[in-house]
């Protein structure tokens, strides 16, 4: 099927182009006047990184592993998060630890290893919603970047460090032991 194109005589006003390129000065005109007279905060541009947007209630960023007062984890290593989770980033390897299996009668376990691929995660905040204990969040922050692949592995320590001098908490890079057993179901 063939298309019948028209072709347009442009008279000698169109063909100088004068009008089209002033029309289109004035667009970039009145832009650049309504940036400058417009209040830094309702502006659509930022000049990140010296200014930073709040993101939306609701927002789902870079993930948390909470901990108790006295710093241990709140994880169980009950694997409802890595079955959760859509694009299988999550790996967690769980370790029971001290004699209160032997002593109490039930067993305390906690991940030994937990390693999120932020390269993979989608941040549907899925493991956040499967999370028995409410011991991973999605919170506020999206700034992530590394030179390479490896660098986007999140292990445990990452992971429950990251927000931590933000909330003014120490940073810990070992498993403190808990001085008081927390009883089955307590989060």
């Amino acid at each position: 099927m063939a298309v019948v194109v028209k072709k347009v005589e442009l008279n000698w006003v169109d063909r100088t182009y004068v009008i089209p390129v002033l029309k289109g000065m004035a667009i970039t005109i009145g832009h650049f006047f309504r940036q400058i007279f417009t209040p830094s905060r309702k502006r659509f541009t930022v000049q990140y990184p010296d200014w930073k947007r709040e993101p939306a209630p609701g927002f789902r960023g870079l993930h948390e592993l909470k901990r108790f007062e006295d710093g241990s984890i709140k994880c169980v290593a009950c694997f409802m998060c890595a079955e959760a989770c859509p694009a299988r980033c999550i790996t967690i390897e769980a370790d029971e630890f001290g004699d209160l299996n032997r002593l109490q009668g039930f067993a305390e376990k906690r991940p030994k290893n937990f390693q999120i691929d932020m390269l993979r995660c989608i941040y549907c905040g899925m493991c956040e919603e499967a999370c028995p204990k409410d011991a991973i969040w999605l919170r506020s922050d999206y700034e992530q970047a590394s030179y390479d692949r490896l660098g986007m592995l999140f292990g445990k320590w990452d992971l429950m460090n990251t927000y931590a001098d933000k909330d003014g908490k120490a940073r810990i890079t070992q498993d403190p032991t808990p001085s008081v057993p927390r009883a089955p179901g307590k989060a």
